[in-house]
């Protein structure tokens, strides 16, 4: 009797680790998720700020047509006003009055 006893407590207690250990992988997982994601909003963020400083640039010297590190940037200027696109993207749309 005492033996099944003694049986019993460890195999609560395996049991006890157990849930545990799935309750803290769920949470690591949870926070691994998250730290991905956010990391991939800062890097989209990052290229969205890149294309705008390309853009910057363009229009400071005076460019249609700019690529740095990758990124091209066209600048069409017209009597309404300017608009500045990255690929199709229209990045900026100034109008004029």
């Amino acid at each position: 009797m005492g033996n099944l006893r003694k049986q019993r407590v460890r195999g609560t207690i395996l049991l006890e680790a157990l849930l545990a250990l799935a309750v803290f992988a769920t949470i690591v997982t949870l926070l691994l998720g998250q730290i991905h994601q956010s990391r991939k909003a800062e890097n989209d963020l990052l290229r969205e700020e890149e294309v705008l400083r390309v853009a910057k640039m363009a229009l400071q010297t005076k460019q249609s047509h700019l690529t740095m590190n990758g990124i091209k940037v066209r600048v069409e200027t017209s009597q309404q006003g300017i608009q500045i696109y990255h690929g199709r993207e229209l990045i900026l749309d100034v109008q004029g009055k």
